[in-house]
């Protein structure tokens, strides 16, 4: 019960630090919202079905304190979608050898940094066209909270991956035994 409940936790639970802690502690520039981490999290532990769900939700919550009502819903609902699509791996096949799990991490934060940058710009045009004002610093700040949320994204990755599967997944399910009796 809790595993199913764990998604819809950990994206309030994100949302609260975002709306009611974050605008306290620090209210600058480089500001990344704890939603898009936890749903990119969601999006490679379970996949593009339940990234894509818990992205809108997350989304829908944002939107609804911020007044952007669909804006920051179609971009969680995308990232969360595109990195299930692209990264997910099942638990049953995580792979072992030290080297392929680091690669498979190089890969996942090249992803993250490249669908972040993607939204950010296209949030960035949507803004341009509303005020015609652009300046080559807000692609500066587009860089430098891209890099934040990798970063983020990566570090809670295990932890999000151990809260939402579960202790030691896919340990010892990807072996084929040879069953002698029955």
């Amino acid at each position: 019960m809790f595993r199913r409940l764990s998604p819809i936790l950990l994206i309030l639970a994100c949302f609260l630090l975002d709306t009611a802690v974050m605008p306290i502690v620090y209210g600058g520039v480089y500001t990344v919202p704890l939603t898009i981490v936890a749903v990119f999290g969601i999006g490679m532990v379970l996949g593009r079905m339940s990234g894509l769900l818990f992205g809108t939700l997350g989304g829908l919550l944002m939107d609804i304190t911020t007044g952007t009502l669909g804006t920051m819903t179609f971009f969680f609902m995308f990232v969360g979608f595109m990195i299930g699509l692209i990264v997910y791996v099942p638990a049953e096949r995580l792979l072992p050898s030290r080297r392929k799990q680091r690669r498979r991490n190089m890969w996942q934060a090249v992803w993250v940094f490249a669908l972040y940058t993607v939204g950010e710009i296209a949030i960035l045009v949507a803004q341009y066209f509303n005020t015609a004002a652009m300046q080559w610093l807000y692609l500066l700040n587009i860089l430098i909270r891209a890099l934040i949320c990798t970063a983020l994204t990566m570090l809670l990755r295990p932890a999000m991956q151990r809260l939402l599967l579960g202790k030691n997944p896919g340990r010892g399910l990807s072996r084929n035994r040879e069953v002698k009796n029955f």
